[in-house]
């Protein structure tokens, strides 16, 4: 709802600092662009995609990795915690002990590989959001630029982004996102 009455307002404040009446719109060249659709279907944006999504299973492959060394520490703590069950009662201390200190030891390795995995998944997650977001954000910039580009030479009075500007309603004919998307590409050859 914010959206709408923000893109309603936009579009009423340029007629009014134009000091157009909508009598006199018919004169008043509008555009309107998704700038979403250019930067998710622009060549940059899909190379931009692949791109993250080959990241993301490269962390993921090193995520399953980590699981799995995990996995082989909880498996030998339980086998030694079995081992000290069955078998404590026969054996003499000292090698009680020693048992003991190794499944103490191998608890705080397993709380230590633990807390790295965590901080891994973490640290992951944050790194593709700020690649993506770095990503996304030098796409749009570049988009923006175009649009000013395509906006100059088609005379047009005021470009709208569909997606931000609460735009619920434009006409085929006024939409120039798919020039936007083709003299992107064009240059970015």
């Amino acid at each position: 709802m914010n959206r709408l009455l923000a893109g309603i307002s936009m579009v009423g404040f340029f007629f009014l600092t134009l000091g157009i009446s909508p009598a006199y719109s018919a004169e008043f060249r509008v555009g309107v662009v998704d700038v979403q659709k250019a930067v998710a279907e622009s060549k940059a944006g899909r190379k931009a995609r692949a791109t993250l999504q080959r990241e993301k299973k490269r962390l993921g492959e090193k995520l399953i990795e980590k699981r799995k060394n995990l996995e082989a520490v909880v498996k030998q703590i339980r086998d030694l915690q079995l081992e000290i069950q069955q078998k404590g009662p026969i054996w003499r201390s000292e090698e009680r002990d020693r048992k003991n200190k190794d499944l103490r030891n191998r608890k705080r390795v397993f709380a230590r590989n633990e807390d790295e995995l965590k901080r891994l998944v973490q640290d992951s997650r944050r790194e593709l959001s700020s690649r993506q977001r770095k990503l996304t954000n030098d796409l749009i910039k570049q988009i923006r630029e175009v649009v000013q580009e395509i906006s100059r030479k088609g005379n047009y009075d005021i470009v709208i982004d569909k997606t931000i500007g609460g735009v619920m309603f434009a006409k085929k004919t006024v939409d120039i996102t798919d020039q936007v998307i083709k003299l992107y590409d064009k240059k970015k050859k």
